[in-house]
């Protein structure tokens, strides 16, 4: 079964990936995708991205597909109901180099889709447990914009989840415990979809649905 990542900016569409389903129960969602892998991020209709323009006209403006592609291999874990996902990253050879903890509003899964709001701030996992935090400074330029333009909206939840995944890293526990580091795909899985999908608006209850009041849909 193939799903489709959603990382959604109030209601418009930041990035946009196909994944294979490996695992789903009570725990979390598994994802793969390998190395080569097509995904789409979004872009202004003129070509700027996001680094190139401002927070509100960013959010207010209908922006538009861009391809791109995944350089590495990526085993994605969603665990129910936390304010993270773990990534585990694997060179082309199929070799791991590192976790990456994404902190990002909990995954909802919606048909072929799994919903979610990137928070941009992050947690860099080396294979010996050492972290780092990334994108420290782009989350807290984007916290001063004006009131409604930034999809976080509470900054002490987003720090809080980096810090779990921090001190889930520095005990050594599951998932920095070794589990799916020696990862392998079916063979029989096909190769993921290169099109891009009907990626309508996020359902109701999805993290995504419910802008604030005065910032405008769009």
């Amino acid at each position: 079964m193939v799903v489709y990542i959603r990382h959604w900016q109030r209601d418009q569409l930041g990035g946009l990936f196909a994944f294979h389903l490996v695992r789903r129960d009570e725990d979390g969602i598994l994802l793969w995708a390998p190395a080569g892998t097509r995904g789409w991020l979004f872009d202004m209709p003129d070509g700027r991205k996001l680094a190139e323009t401002s927070l509100r006209e960013w959010s207010s403006v209908p922006r538009m597909p861009v391809a791109t592609s995944l350089g590495h291999g990526v085993l994605s874990w969603h665990p129910t109901g936390r304010d993270y996902s773990i990534r585990w990253f694997f060179r082309p050879d199929g070799t791991f180099y590192g976790w990456y903890g994404n902190l990002e509003a909990p995954a909802v899964l919606a048909g072929d889709f799994l919903d979610t709001v990137d928070w941009d701030l992050d947690v860099v996992i080396r294979p010996d447990r050492g972290w780092s935090w990334k994108d420290e400074d782009v989350f807290a330029a984007r916290l001063a914009e004006p009131p409604g333009a930034y999809w976080v909206d509470d900054e002490q939840r987003v720090r809080k989840a980096g810090l779990e995944v921090i001190a889930l890293a520095e005990s050594g526990g599951f998932p920095f415990d070794g589990t799916w580091c020696d990862f392998r795909p079916d063979p029989a899985w096909p190769p993921l979809p290169r099109d891009f999908p009907s990626a309508q608006a996020p359902p109701e209850g999805s993290p995504s649905a419910h802008p604030p009041e005065g910032f405008p849909s769009v």
